[in-house]
C-alpha cells in the first residue's frame, strides 16, 4: 500500500501543497490542494518536498510528519481550535506538544509547527488519517524542513 503523503509535495518558493499528478524530464505536473485547486507545472529544478519524507526532530531521533498528523487526527483536531492555535505562540506550542511530546524544542521551531499544522488543516478530508502502513512506511526518511 503506498504511503497516503506519497504524492503530496511542497515547492519551495510557494504557498500551500500539491499533488504530484505526473513528472517528466521537464519537470512536474501538480494539482494545488486548496479550495479552488488549479493545475500547473513546475521545472525540475524546482526544490521539492514529499510530505512522506519530511521528519520532526524529537529528542532522541526523528518521528516522520505523519505520525505527527496521525496524533492531531485522533486528538480530533477541528480547523477552528487549529487556527486558534496558530494565532498565539504559547497556545501554538502547547498543542504541538500534545501531538508530539518528545519533539527537540531546540531544533523544531514555531514556524515548523505553524507550517505542520497548516499542512494537516490542508490534508483534512483529503487522506485517511487511519490509514495503516506497511513496516517501510514507518521509517523517518527525511529530515525536517
Amino acid at each position: 500500500m503506498p504511503h497516503p503523503l506519497d504524492k503530496i509535495v511542497q515547492i519551495s518558493g510557494t504557498s500551500g501543497l500539491h499533488r504530484v499528478l505526473t513528472t517528466s524530464k521537464q519537470g512536474y505536473l501538480l494539482e494545488s490542494l486548496e479550495t479552488t485547486p488549479r493545475r500547473w507545472h513546475a521545472p525540475a529544478q524546482s526544490k521539492v518536498a514529499a510530505l512522506a519524507e519530511i521528519a520532526i526532530y524529537t529528542q532522541e531521533d526523528q518521528v516522520p510528519l505523519w505520525d505527527v498528523f496521525r496524533n492531531l487526527h485522533q486528538m480530533g483536531m477541528t480547523e477552528a481550535a487549529i487556527t486558534e492555535a496558530v494565532a498565539g505562540e504559547d497556545t501554538l506550542v502547547a498543542l504541538f506538544k500534545q501531538a508530539l511530546p518528545e519533539y527537540d524544542a531546540d531544533r523544531v521551531y514555531v514556524s515548523d509547527m505553524r507550517k505542520a499544522l497548516r499542512w494537516f488543516l490542508a490534508l483534512q478530508g483529503r487522506v485517511d488519517f487511519n490509514a495503516s502502513l506497511d513496516p517501510e512506511g514507518q521509517e523517518a526518511v527525511g529530515a525536517q524542513e
